[in-house]
């Protein structure tokens, strides 16, 4: 496969560290003076996806920008650099054909992004699913599905490529919760179940970071019952090949083939509130997953929003774990502000707010999904 480096002098150091790492990853690096040159060169023009790499230089920002601009879908553009301004960021990742990596950590990041464009993965490999079941509605479904996304993909020892499904086919929250625009229109696939391939898969695609990216629904008027389980499955099973885990935000509303995906995932976090009728409605949606026969050490239930006090303990952990006994239990205190502040701002809370009690609650729930779906 073809990767093609931007520089005018090849024989400058960093020009050549970063031809080295694409070779190492299985490309053939063919160069090019700047981009008009690129857009002569006749292997670009005729390659399928290819990846170019543009090192930090004069111009080659605004190059990078306007050439992932430019071929959405076809090439996949990678700006290495020091920095790169939030808006110039944003810019490039909101086209869906580009990246930008650091110098630092170049070696491992163009790993991480090559991932994605399918250059050294496995063919055989699979996803491990963990799907986030709302026992009602604003119980922080969503936000416990993010959130755990974020952790899993960032976390320091093993770093995971992860994907976000918003299974809220009706249009979710979930790509307003990381700022990125929705593009998995189920629509398309449902009136014409033939276009599934790889290439729609990269249009449907939102990528938040190297190793997170999120396929969610963009508003439209769609009933449950008008998308064939099959085309769901099919889906899943497509995009299963391209991340180690996938962690699905399914609806409150129930339908058939949600049980389906329950059965089929390797872990399962049932979420609920810590009021008494939250609690009660909680333990009706634990009894139906028991008649699913999904085992314990696949289970695990998350309390959201539960009263402290003064001192940042949560005031009733005995009252709401009594009716959840036998269980692993995950309680999230309440915190508003904090959670607020992070959809507002469109980031995450382990971003925003680190050290805050209600991201080290988040944190153990996101240890448990790793650990109960083997991805640890």
């Amino acid at each position: 496969m073809n990767c093609f480096l931007i520089a005018a002098d090849r024989g400058e150091a960093r020009v050549q560290a970063l031809a080295r790492l694409a070779q190492g990853l299985g490309y053939t690096v063919l160069y090019a003076a700047d981009f008009a040159a690129l857009h002569r060169n006749r292997a670009f023009m005729e390659a399928r996806r290819p990846l170019v790499l543009v090192p930090e230089g004069q111009g080659a920002t605004e190059g990078a920008i306007q050439l992932a601009r430019m071929e959405p879908s076809r090439a996949f553009v990678v700006y290495v650099a020091e920095a790169l301004a939030p808006d110039l960021y944003k810019s490039l990742v909101r086209s869906q054909s580009g990246e930008w990596i650091g110098w630092d950590n170049a070696a491992q990041e163009l790993r991480d992004v090559t991932k994605g464009l399918g250059a050294t993965e496995p063919a055989d490999r699979n996803a491990r699913i963990v799907s986030f079941l709302p026992s009602k509605g604003g119980v922080g479904n969503t936000t416990l599905t993010v959130e755990t996304g974020i952790r899993l993909s960032s976390q320091r020892k093993q770093p995971l490529r992860v994907a976000l499904l918003d299974l809220n086919l009706q249009g979710g929250t979930l790509a307003d919760a990381l700022d990125v625009e929705p593009r998995f229109d189920i629509g398309e696939i449902v009136a014409q179940p033939e276009r599934l391939d790889e290439q729609l898969v990269d249009v449907f695609t939102s990528r938040h970071t190297p190793r997170l990216d999120i396929f969610a629904c963009p508003p439209r008027h769609i009933a449950f019952g008008d998308v064939p389980p099959a085309i769901l499955f099919t889906f899943i099973d497509t995009i299963a090949r391209r991340y180690e885990a996938i962690l699905m935000d399914l609806p409150k509303v129930w339908v058939p083939w949600i049980d389906n995906i329950l059965q089929g995932s390797d872990a399962v976090v049932v979420c609920g509130g810590a009021t008494v009728p939250a609690l009660r409605v909680l333990t009706q949606s634990l009894a139906h997953l028991d008649t699913l026969e999904i085992p314990a050490e696949r289970l695990a239930v998350a309390v959201n929003a539960c009263e402290t006090d003064l001192l940042g303990r949560i005031t009733n952990q005995a009252q709401i774990e009594r009716p959840l006994s036998g269980r692993s239990v995950f309680c999230l205190r309440r915190d508003p502000a904090t959670a607020n502040g992070a959809l507002d701002a469109g980031r995450s809370l382990f971003e925003i707010a680190p050290n805050a009690r209600l991201t080290h609650d988040i944190g153990r729930l996101a240890e448990w999904c790793g650990t109960a779906a083997k991805l640890a």
